[in-house]
């Protein structure tokens, strides 16, 4: 089952081919204990998006969060990700809200961090979050056959933007690092992130590290719709230490506030 335009209908024939065709912007939600978890903070960057590609139409009419919340109880969901998609066509505005598949990472991953890679890839108009099957597929084909949990992005400068499909923050000497807007998509849990630093009194600039700077920095994590907050143990082969105290202070913030709030 999925909404097509507000209504529930059959997915067997649907097929995110036709996306391909046209601009399609879009928004992942994951669903914990039955709720969409930080919705309004997706409602705000899938406002930001239909801003930023000039479409001419209110949020409020697209009624997202009702579609997302018939769904979930159309599906008895009570954990996962759903899939919202705006697409533009010459015939006019389609919608999509439809269940996708999640792979959250394991016990072992959150205390031990994961392996990533770097790749040169630019994302353009990288604050809008758009159908990009050609930069998916190519990353996708990367994490399956270097067997890692994420590729991060290598800018024209040689610089670490973020991932594939998360944001990507660095420590060092107890300063918490991040590629700035407009260079990163404003992911919803680096936007949780963030607070929890200025909340606790954590220092964190924003701006890009260079690729031949990361061995100068003790610890490295992504976030994101389904890692959340994830320590990194390896960018290349370069370790990193996933039980830095400052790591291990946001992941308890962020966790204890998930647990509070949903």
């Amino acid at each position: 089952m999925m909404m097509l335009n507000n209504k529930p209908i059959d997915n067997k024939e649907y097929s995110e081919d036709i996306l391909n065709e046209g601009l399609s912007i879009y928004e992942v939600c994951r669903v914990f204990r039955g709720k969409v978890i930080f919705l309004n903070d997706n409602l705000l960057r899938l406002d930001n998006s239909i801003k930023k590609s000039n479409i001419a139409i209110d949020l409020n009419s697209l009624h997202v969060a009702d579609q997302l919340n018939r769904l979930i109880q159309l599906e008895n969901i009570k954990e996962g990700n759903i899939k919202y998609v705006l697409r533009v066509t010459p015939k006019g505005i389609e919608q999509y809200v439809y269940q996708i598949k999640h792979s959250y990472p394991s016990e072992e991953a959150y205390q031990n961090g994961v392996d990533t890679v770097t790749c040169h890839a630019i994302r353009e108009n990288a604050e809008v979050k758009y159908v990009n099957s050609g930069l998916r597929e190519m990353t996708n084909k990367i994490i399956q056959e270097q067997g890692v949990a994420e590729v991060l992005l290598l800018d024209q400068d040689n610089c670490v933007t973020e991932g594939s499909r998360s944001n990507v923050f660095f420590i060092r000497d107890n300063v918490f690092y991040t590629a700035p807007l407009p260079h990163v998509l404003p992911g919803t849990s680096r936007k949780r992130v963030l607070n929890i630093c200025k909340e606790n009194g954590l220092t964190v600039v924003e701006q890009r590290v260079n690729y031949k700077d990361i061995a100068s920095y003790q610890a490295a994590f992504i976030t994101g719709t389904s890692p959340l907050v994830l320590p990194i143990a390896h960018i290349d082969g370069i370790a990193f230490d996933p039980h830095h105290p400052l790591l291990v202070k946001v992941m308890e913030y962020y966790f204890d506030l998930l647990s509070k709030n949903f």
